[in-house]
C-alpha cells in the first residue's frame, strides 16, 4: 500500500528525510570492486594511459589513479572501451580528488544503454560464479 506524501512526512524525522534524500541517486551507478580481475573491466584511457575504473554512471566516472596532478574544475577527455569492443569518448570536469581517486562529472555523458548492458554483464558473471560483487 502506498501512503500519501503527507503521511510519510509525519512518520519520518527531519534527519531521516535528509538521509533518504542524500542516498538517492538520479542515475544508475555501476561499481567495479578494486579486486575485480582486469579481464572483466572496461578499459579507461586518458592521455594514452590506462586507469582502473571504480564506478560509472550516465553523468559521472570515478577511477583509481596513484598519481595525477589535477585540480577541481580541470577538464579531462578520454575513452572507455567496453568488453564488447564498443568505445565511448567522454569529457568531464574534476569534481573530487582524493589520495588515489578522481571523480569526474561528465560533460558528454555515457548513454544509458551502455550502463544497462554493463549491469547485465556483471550480474551474469556473478551468477556464473566468475566474480563476486559483494564485499568480503
Amino acid at each position: 500500500m502506498t501512503l500519501p506524501n503527507s503521511k510519510m512526512k509525519q512518520d519520518t524525522t527531519p534527519s531521516e528525510t535528509k538521509r533518504m534524500t542524500e542516498n538517492q541517486r538520479q542515475f544508475v551507478r555501476i561499481y567495479y570492486p578494486l579486486d575485480l580481475p582486469k579481464k572483466y573491466l572496461p578499459e579507461l584511457v586518458i592521455h594514452y594511459r590506462a586507469y582502473q575504473l571504480l564506478d560509472i554512471s550516465e553523468t559521472g566516472i570515478r577511477f583509481f589513479v596513484p598519481r595525477m596532478n589535477l585540480l577541481p574544475d580541470d577538464i579531462l577527455k578520454g575513452a572507455i572501451k567496453f568488453l564488447d569492443e564498443s568505445v565511448i569518448e567522454f569529457s568531464g570536469v574534476v569534481v573530487r580528488r582524493t589520495k588515489d581517486q578522481i571523480a569526474l562529472k561528465l560533460i558528454v555523458g555515457i548513454p544509458y544503454s551502455y550502463i544497462a548492458s554493463e549491469q547485465v554483464r556483471l550480474r551474469q558473471l556473478e551468477a556464473e560464479g566468475e566474480i563476486s560483487l559483494t564485499k568480503k
